[in-house]
């Protein structure tokens, strides 16, 4: 186990550098002039020249880039002149509203799926099942913006139970439950077909033929190898979640990762692009490796060579 995490943090470090160096190269070499993007058209030449100075615009893009990689070592992710705040200030404050918007979604997606997907497969044939898998295709078919504007007019807007936008606790609950929703009725099918792959095996009939109680093979025996799969999907939505909802924090209002990009990308600020992408990236590889370890402690069974 600690030779397979030491290669995985090995190969962690090189996507993470691979994402960096293509997403720095997207947002300072293509532009004609990042110096007068950054500054805005209507900047003077003094302002211009000073951003080009700062970002060190006047090197080659290999030698900035290998710049930019030494301040991320660092701790510095770079200057934005278009809120005129370090990026690595503007991502701290953005993270703890878009991790617990995640937390929110995740706790949401598993309130509702999992008690579906098992009641779902214990019923497996009944008219319930069938229900709750109609159920669970209409909620995988609804998209996101669409059902948060929904719950924002029925929830917000006529019953005034929630507030409409902005950061709050009860400002979290609509925007939970609009990923919460989509995510739940797939974690539901994802978890049912599961269930009644891991019914069919030998231990499971096994378990049933030593006259254990039915809750007993069914939460220990079957839920718990079914949740393999399970815990993989949950560790790849999380990652996105955590890399930012741009569309349900854009919609709602709520200054997360998700609104600093959707804000970046149509301000024209590159060292934002580039910060945040950096931050999403490191992220996402260590979720990954943290769900991979996961996996032993559900299934010894697992080896790592």
């Amino acid at each position: 186990m600690t030779n397979y995490v030491v290669r995985r943090a090995l190969w962690a470090l090189v996507a993470v550098f691979c994402v960096n160096a293509v997403t720095y190269l997207i947002a300072f070499g293509i532009p004609p002039d990042p110096a007068r993007m950054i500054a805005g058209q209507h900047a003077t030449a003094a302002t211009v020249a000073a951003v080009a100075r700062a970002l060190h615009l006047y090197l080659p893009i290999w030698q900035r880039f290998l710049l930019f990689l030494w301040g991320e070592v660092h701790g510095n992710l770079g200057y934005s002149y278009v809120y005129n705040r370090p990026v690595l200030s503007m991502i701290q404050q953005a993270v703890p509203v878009s991790a617990s918007l995640a937390v929110c979604a995740i706790a949401a997606e598993l309130l509702i799926g999992v008690p579906v997907g098992i009641i779902a497969a214990y019923r497996r044939g009944s008219g319930l099942d069938g229900a709750l898998m109609v159920g669970s295709l209409v909620g995988i078919s609804m998209p996101t913006y669409w059902l948060g504007v929904l719950l924002i007019l029925v929830f917000g807007y006529l019953l005034g139970w929630f507030p409409i936008t902005g950061y709050s606790a009860a400002g979290l609950v609509l925007p939970a439950l609009a990923v919460g929703i989509t995510g739940a009725a797939f974690y539901a099918r994802l978890l049912r077909s599961t269930m009644l792959d891991v019914m069919s095996f030998d231990y499971v009939r096994t378990a049933h033929a030593k006259g254990l109680a039915e809750r007993t093979v069914l939460i220990r025996h079957v839920v718990r190898n079914a949740l393999i799969p399970f815990v993989t999907q949950m560790g790849i939505d999380f990652s996105g979640l955590v890399g930012g909802l741009i569309v349900t924090e854009v919609v709602f209002g709520i200054p997360g990762l998700g609104l600093l990009a959707n804000q970046a990308l149509g301000n024209l600020d590159p060292t934002v692009i580039v910060g945040e992408t950096t931050y999403t990236a490191t992220a996402v590889v260590v979720i990954n490796l943290v769900v991979d370890i996961i996996y032993a402690v559900l299934d010894p069974r697992i080896s790592y060579s």
